[in-house]
């Protein structure tokens, strides 16, 4: 940490005045002390006093910047740093002992996300103080993070630790690609500490490789880069031999890997490393279908989730051919169903089967179980109309089957229904059987 400035680094709260800034003097805890200082006429010159009031007892308070035309990449894994360096040009950079880079500022003003690594990935990130969460970035006024002229706040995930400079030669404008950029770093930040001890080193690499390949529009010599830092950055012994992976990954001859050769090798499902690819603007559709129900009925019952929606499908052939389910999609969802050919739906398939539920059902929840519960309302329907009919007194009820000649084709009389074949199937059809 750099100690002693000559080159306007605010370590005040006079000096953060000075620069036109706005603070807001909080608790131990990092709350707010001061009510307001979201408003536009918020001013916190006043505040100074508080500051004197700390100095005299030489203790130091907790200030927060009000980040109105300010951007701040609060980065909490402290493993992004060596991925950070060289990419990111940041002229304002501060953090503390414990993680001397967790702060860029920039000036200007961009939309407040956070990227977190999905759960299924719990097991890798538990042991951190953050845990999944990778990167804040914040702006705007109504936001503010806490700076030097002070202390980080003591929290669960860590104690009190005084907060200072990095470097500072002055806030440099924001560049909305930034964003992109601390992305991808995120991105190569959880695979690298995901990044296998031995044996699959091989696999891991060119399935992340087959991933950008076809579902973003890097270019090999970005792959190639992105793959090269990784192993070098993750302690492989060998990091030449992934220096090529994004170019092997898009010859036709080559055997690819991809979304479902990760997946098997970090053992979560491809919707799971679709979700964490999807920084970088990876879309695939087996991202879509995340869960896959068996009932114990006979014949089979399936419920497939596709995107929040739950699919029933009645017939385990349908499961085999795409073309089949496309049309369950747009019948239970109403949309346009994603473009998958045979071969990968056949591995979002076997995904999908791997992890597979199954529960017990009654037999009357089977498909013969159903059809016949549908049989039995349309017979009850048709006996229930019949008897309640007004011309019942013309017309004896051994008499209405006449009813069978008609487009009804069912009559209840002598104690019996009687129906024809064809009228049971178009009541199936009309209920979609």
């Amino acid at each position: 940490m750099i100690n002693n400035f000559t080159d306007g680094a605010p370590r005040t709260i006079k000096e953060w005045h000075d620069m036109g800034y706005m603070m807001i003097p909080c608790s131990p805890e990092g709350i707010p002390l001061v009510k307001g200082w979201t408003e536009d006429n918020y001013d916190s010159k006043i505040s100074t006093v508080k500051e004197e009031y700390f100095l005299k007892r030489s203790i130091p308070g907790v200030w927060g910047l009000r980040l109105k035309d300010i951007v701040d990449f609060d980065i909490d894994n402290p493993m992004m740093q060596k991925f950070i360096a060289g990419r990111i040009v940041c002229g304002a950079k501060f953090g503390r002992k414990s993680n001397p880079l967790s702060h860029l500022l920039f000036e200007g003003t961009t939309k407040n996300e956070e990227v977190i690594v999905p759960s299924a990935f719990d097991k890798y990130f538990k042991h951190f103080p953050h845990g999944r969460r990778l990167l804040d970035i914040r702006s705007g006024q109504d936001h503010f993070t806490y700076v030097p002229c002070g202390l980080r706040p003591h929290k669960k995930n860590g104690a009190s630790e005084v907060l200072d400079w990095l470097n500072f030669t002055g806030f440099i404008k924001y560049d909305t690609r930034t964003n992109g950029i601390m992305k991808e770093i995120c991105l190569q930040t959880a695979l690298s500490v995901m990044f296998p001890a031995t044996g699959q080193r091989d696999n891991y690499i060119s399935a992340i490789a087959g991933i950008l390949a076809k579902h973003t529009d890097w270019s090999d010599e970005k792959i190639n880069t992105f793959c090269f830092d990784l192993a070098f950055k993750s302690g492989s012994d060998n990091p030449s031999r992934y220096a090529s992976k994004g170019t092997d990954a898009r010859k036709p001859d080559n055997k690819h890997f991809g979304i479902p050769k990760l997946a098997e090798v970090l053992e979560v499902t491809p919707a799971d490393v679709s979700k964490l690819f999807a920084w970088v603007g990876v879309k695939d559709a087996s991202a879509m279908f995340s869960d896959l129900v068996v009932y114990n009925t006979d014949p089979k019952q399936w419920r497939l989730k596709f995107k929040d929606k739950w699919i029933d499908i009645w017939d385990t052939s349908i499961l085999l051919s795409y073309t089949k389910v496309k049309v369950l999609i747009l019948e239970t969802c109403m949309e346009e169903p994603p473009e998958v050919l045979p071969k990968d739906w056949k591995v979002i398939r076997m995904q999908l089967l791997q992890n597979v539920k199954k529960e017990d059902a009654p037999p009357d929840s089977s498909y013969y179980g159903v059809i016949a519960s549908n049989i039995t309302l349309f017979l009850q329907r048709r006996k229930s109309n019949q008897l309640n009919n007004e011309y019942l007194d013309k017309y004896p009820p051994e008499d209405r089957r006449y009813n069978l000649a008609g487009n009804l084709g069912c009559a209840y009389a002598e104690d019996h229904y009687w129906v024809k074949t064809e009228a049971i199937i178009n009541e199936l059809k009309k209920d979609r059987m």
